[in-house]
């Protein structure tokens, strides 16, 4: 007789707001005036770089424990902070 694996491989459910929250304050670590950050596009509006895209997703990465692959890498799932949080929210429940 076997016994069931009981143990779940899931991750725990993450919110959006926990989210925004991690992601609103990586990003006051790299941007000059934080009260542009739902003002502005991050990418197109100029606030983000293209190296420091290219950090934030590597944090996204890290933080969410996430795996963000060529094909997401669509200026819409970067560009604000609301596109961000949905776009890590789905990767995340993937």
């Amino acid at each position: 007789m076997t016994s069931a694996n009981t143990t779940s491989s899931k991750k725990p459910a993450i919110d959006s707001r926990t989210v925004e929250t991690r992601v609103r304050r990586y990003l006051a670590r790299h941007v000059d005036d934080v009260s542009l950050l739902d003002e502005w596009g991050l990418i197109t509006g100029g606030l983000l770089d293209s190296l420091a895209a290219v950090a934030l997703i590597a944090e996204l990465e890290r933080q969410f424990d996430i795996q963000i692959d060529d094909s997401d890498l669509d200026l819409e799932n970067f560009d604000s902070i609301p596109a961000i949080v949905e776009f890590v929210t789905r990767k995340y429940d993937g």
